[in-house]
């Protein structure tokens, strides 16, 4: 476990200690690759060809190149475009009239999320406006005390420490009582070094060592409720 500087600790302020369950979005709550992930590419790319001057296929690579780099498109741009305007940047790349028809939640959402015990929250790497429309698109609100995306804490981006931190703080509670449930290996990575349990979905999910549980669907996660929160 990574042990938390002075500075990270005014971070964490003095924790809640009913578990907080700590989903990502994009393919864990819905199946992204199911279509909205193109939309979002192609329109990111589109952007990146504009702001950029550069032809489709090199702003695709220069998208693709960054995110696997960085963990973000986003994080790129910050980097190495500082004059690009992140807003212009997450509005043009999430263009949520094409988005929403295209949404497919992931089966059985609703009974799985009333179903498991404590607090819970999304935790997504997208824009808050993106988070917000689809969790309100899901009718899925109700279960999240929060909706948190990279905007609502400070730019940062799983699997950035910081990025969980900060969350940890907008919720008042601690690392170590947190569950956090992705699709993506790396940011779990992240999530257990910090102290969380950390649960990976999907069906590539395999036991890691740094992966409490892995799931594919959400029917198994439910099943693994009890060990996760045995509290």
């Amino acid at each position: 476990m990574i042990p938390l500087t002075a500075a990270q600790q005014k971070h964490c302020p003095p924790p809640h200690h009913a578990t907080v369950w700590l989903f990502d979005l994009d393919n864990t709550l819905h199946h992204a690759d199911a279509g909205i992930f193109y939309i979002i590419n192609r329109a990111m790319t589109a952007y990146l060809a504009s702001a950029l001057q550069l032809s489709v296929q090199a702003a695709s690579d220069l998208r693709q190149d960054y995110w696997h780099r960085y963990g973000a498109t986003l994080a790129g741009l910050q980097q190495h475009h500082p004059h690009i305007d992140i807003g212009d940047f997450l509005q043009a790349s999430h263009p949520l009239a094409e988005i929403l028809p295209a949404l497919k939640p992931m089966a059985h959402l609703q009974p799985v999320l009333a179903s498991l015990p404590g607090r819970k929250a999304v935790f997504s790497n997208g824009p808050s406006f993106y988070v917000q429309a689809l969790i309100t698109q899901l009718g899925i609100g109700s279960h999240f005390e929060a909706l948190f995306g990279t905007d609502d804490f400070g730019l940062y981006y799983k699997p950035a420490t910081a990025a969980y931190l900060k969350v940890c703080a907008r919720l008042h509670t601690h690392p170590a009582h947190c569950i956090m449930v992705d699709d993506s290996a790396e940011n779990l990575r992240t999530a257990k070094a910090l102290g969380m349990r950390t649960v990976w979905f999907g069906a590539q999910a395999h036991p890691l060592p740094f992966v409490d549980v892995a799931v594919a669907d959400l029917p198994a996660l439910q099943r693994q409720a009890a060990v996760l929160a045995p509290d």
